[in-house]
């Protein structure tokens, strides 16, 4: 009797028991499910384009003859730099020195002839009024003087031309840069109807970089200009870099759009100057160049994980309300501007849109809410 007592008290505890904790699961609330939130706010961001550009020299200059000869010396060293008139080649001269000591002593002998013609007109002058010469003769003297003179000038002309031709037999460089290789040697034979240079010289200290940009590209940046989802920017952002992203420390500036377009590639040019410090930006170099041409000042930037998608594929977003819970909304992007969206319609300023945490939130449902903070990139910072 008293084991079937004992057993009915002990399972009445274990009754008791049971329900208490039964009763404290029931009432224990669920854990709030944990989302990140960042703050809309606008700011003013530069529209980036990343173009393909190609190098080209500043100046180029092709190194030619301008008298005809035996190359005797090559005076620079190949791939080095030049100063404008330094003396590159040095041509035999030989013919044409003899051709300026002939055309001086036949100078001379015009100079001396000018020279009696003229003492003789001078005593016809003189002798004119007596008749002791008739009116023919001294008119002959003085046709016979000025034909003297102007044998002179034609030889004073022609020696000048011909000490051009033995200055140019000193082939100099027309302008400071970097010299190639030299394509004739001494000993070669070369002429002024030539086709082929001697050698090219390259200015890089500034280079041009022409920019390669689609005429759909192209008018799609004008068009948004002109709707004003863009404004444009009256100092141009540019940064030239390499093929892998790692820009060059150089400076920049855009000299002008080409209002032409290859009828070949359909592309537009953009003509960029950069002083090339250092000399890294070799001629017929691809890079790619960032130019910010224009700006969106009051933009609204949304991260790309913030995105959602409906089952059309339309962005939409989650927004926390004045509830505290989240709802959606559907959103209209823009540009994207590194690792962000510009949202056009369906956000405003202030609004707190859900960031990390989006596969917890449930209808209606209280949230437990932080503040986003970004691992790489801070917005309102780096923007």
């Amino acid at each position: 009797m008293q084991k079937h007592l004992l057993l009915s008290l002990f399972l009445c505890i274990g009754l008791i028991l049971q329900g208490c904790s039964s009763q404290e699961s029931i009432e224990q609330p669920a854990p709030l499910a944990k989302v990140s939130i960042l703050n809309i706010q606008p700011q003013s961001i530069h529209f980036s384009e990343n173009l393909p550009a190609r190098v080209n020299a500043y100046r180029t200059a092709e190194i030619r003859p301008q008298v005809g000869g035996i190359i005797e010396k090559v005076l620079f060293t190949q791939g080095s730099e030049v100063q404008a008139g330094q003396a590159l080649y040095k041509i035999n001269s030989e013919i044409i020195q003899a051709d300026v000591n002939s055309n001086k002593a036949t100078l001379n002998k015009a100079e001396a002839e000018a020279s009696r013609l003229k003492i003789q007109l001078k005593r016809y002058e003189q002798l004119l009024p007596s008749n002791a010469i008739s009116q023919q003769e001294f008119s002959n003297t003085q046709t016979e003087y000025r034909q003297a003179l102007a044998d002179v000038a034609q030889m004073k002309a022609l020696l000048t031309r011909q000490n051009l031709n033995l200055q140019y037999a000193n082939v100099r460089a027309p302008i400071s840069g970097r010299i190639g290789q030299s394509f004739v040697t001494e000993g070669a034979l070369v002429s002024q109807a030539d086709t082929h240079t001697l050698a090219v010289i390259q200015q890089i200290d500034k280079v041009y970089v022409d920019v390669k940009q689609s005429i759909d590209e192209y008018e799609h940046l004008q068009s948004a200009l002109l709707n004003g989802e863009l404004a444009s920017n009256t100092q141009h952002n540019i940064q030239i870099t390499n093929s892998h992203g790692i820009p060059y420390k150089v400076t920049a500036k855009m000299l002008f759009e080409d209002i032409n377009v290859d009828p070949e590639t359909g592309d537009v040019t953009i003509r960029i100057e950069v002083n090339n410090i250092g000399k890294k930006l070799l001629p017929g170099m691809y890079v790619r160049v960032n130019i910010h041409r224009a700006s969106i000042p009051q933009a609204l930037l949304i991260p790309a994980q913030a995105i959602q998608r409906n089952i059309n594929g339309d962005p939409q977003v989650y927004v926390i309300n004045q509830k505290g819970t989240a709802e959606l909304h559907a959103i209209v992007l823009g540009q994207q501007h590194e690792q962000y969206y510009v949202v056009n319609q369906g956000l405003k300023s202030g609004d707190k849109v859900v960031i990390e945490g989006v596969e917890r939130i449930q209808p209606n449902q209280p949230l437990n809410i932080s503040l986003w903070k970004p691992a790489a990139l801070n917005q309102g910072g780096n923007h």
